[in-house]
């Protein structure tokens, strides 16, 4: 019997941070600041040129849909009530429905990309907004910001927020041939979609808002100040609290994170030309969590004279693509993506490649197995970074995997003619 394989595509931009702690807290201040950080990261990756000015209002919105249906300003009630969707591009916590997502990737040369993700997040059980609004969160840019145009001058800062305001943005700077990757990330607090320059100083008030847009509508004259006249030290996390926050053990796998989702088809790279390099993140406190965390790639050996499945087109890690998004990939409606999941979306991970099922489940049972237990005898791991003299001799020709020599139940699952797949 043939099924079409679910191999584990490991969850974008949406993208950011799957494992993120839950903290808004500052760690104290050591002076590398947002500004060094990304002077390091220019000079890591090869960037000459300056760093566009960023605005959330510039990204593409991510679509929304609950049984097929995307959902807009006229049928808002079916996210609101059913609290599921087809298409949780949040990987992570209790947030995965959202509307009004913006994404963009933008080409900084021939090498570099810039991916910006701007986000507003609410309590996934109330579908109120992170202000707790009651207004219909259905509606496109377009139609929030006649609403706020129209308004009258007392409820204008009201409908700004709704309009150009978001409280989780992430940027994620990667090079696509050296695998070299940094990361800067803003969440918990509501700020403007207007990001202040992240390499050269911030510009005179007027002087900053006549750098967007025109058609994109200002705030008004009453909207806080601190929200979008800032700069990029304000504007952002500092990198020690980004590391401490996830970052590297989300986006580990392919330096940016692939769903269903959040892929390539939003404007990000092949997954498969990102599974060829190495994860190699800059900045000290960023190497010092992927050290700390001891993250390896890792898969089984040949099952039945075939090589893991898992592995054909992306990595596995021990870090962000192990964990219970290997159990929401191949459709185990037990685990926290699920939950927020229509019955319709369930199983849609990857396109269909046929093999058999029980082969197919016995990849899977062994692959989580060696997630699990990743020197077990029966799996491989290999370090993939955070430097190049982390990588071992070969890696770019595939070489460098370390058999397991633990004892364990992987390489029984592999060898057994008869492991109980019926009951995976």
């Amino acid at each position: 019997m043939k099924t079409a394989l679910a191999i584990v595509l490991m969850g974008i931009f949406s993208f950011l941070l799957v494992f993120r702690s839950d903290s808004t807290e500052e760690p104290p201040p050591s002076g590398y600041d947002v500004y060094q950080y990304v002077k390091e990261c220019k000079a890591e990756l090869g960037i000459t040129r300056d760093l566009p000015l960023l605005s959330c209002l510039d990204g593409k919105q991510v679509p929304i849909y609950v049984d097929k249906q995307e959902i807009e300003q006229n049928n808002w009630e079916l996210l609101s009530t059913s609290k599921k969707c087809d298409n949780p591009h949040w990987l992570g916590g209790d947030q995965g429905c959202w509307t009004y997502s913006h994404l963009q990737v933008v080409n900084l040369d021939d090498q570099n990309i810039m991916v910006v993700n701007c986000r507003q997040k609410g309590n996934q059980l109330e579908k109120n907004w992170f202000r707790e609004t009651k207004a219909n969160l259905g509606m496109n840019q377009a139609q929030r910001k006649a609403q706020y145009e129209s308004a009258p001058a007392a409820e204008k800062k009201e409908f700004y927020y709704l309009y150009n305001t978001f409280n989780d943005i992430g940027i994620i700077l990667r090079n696509t041939t050296t695998g070299k990757s940094c990361y800067l990330t803003q969440y918990g607090d509501a700020v403007a979609g207007f990001l202040p320059p992240l390499d050269t100083p911030l510009p005179a008030k007027n002087e900053f808002l006549a750098k967007f847009n025109p058609e994109q509508a200002k705030p008004p004259l009453d909207f806080p100040q601190e929200l979008w006249y800032r700069d990029a030290n304000k504007a952002f996390k500092s990198p020690e609290f980004t590391a401490s926050a996830g970052c590297v053990a989300c986006h580990n796998a392919h330096g940016v994170k692939y769903s269903p989702y959040i892929n390539s088809r939003h404007g990000l790279p092949d997954i498969r030309s990102m599974a060829n390099l190495p994860f190699l993140p800059v900045g000290e406190p960023f190497r010092n969590f992927f050290y700390n965390h001891e993250i390896l790639q890792v898969t089984t050996d040949p099952i039945d004279g075939a090589n893991q499945l898992c592995n054909q087109c992306h990595n596995m890690t021990t870090s962000g693509t192990c964990g219970y998004i290997i159990d929401s990939a191949t459709d185990h409606p037990d685990t926290i993506l699920s939950a927020w999941l229509t019955t319709s979306a369930r199983n849609r991970w990857m396109p269909p490649m046929q093999v058999d099922s029980a082969l197919f489940k016995k990849h899977v049972a062994a692959m989580k197995c060696c997630c699990d237990a990743p020197h077990s005898q029966g799996c491989k791991t290999r370090k993939f970074g955070p430097t190049l003299a982390d990588l071992p001799e070969g890696f770019n020709e595939g070489k460098g995997w370390i058999e397991g020599e633990e004892p364990g139940l992987c390489k029984g699952i592999m060898e057994s003619p008869q492991w109980g797949a019926d009951k995976f």
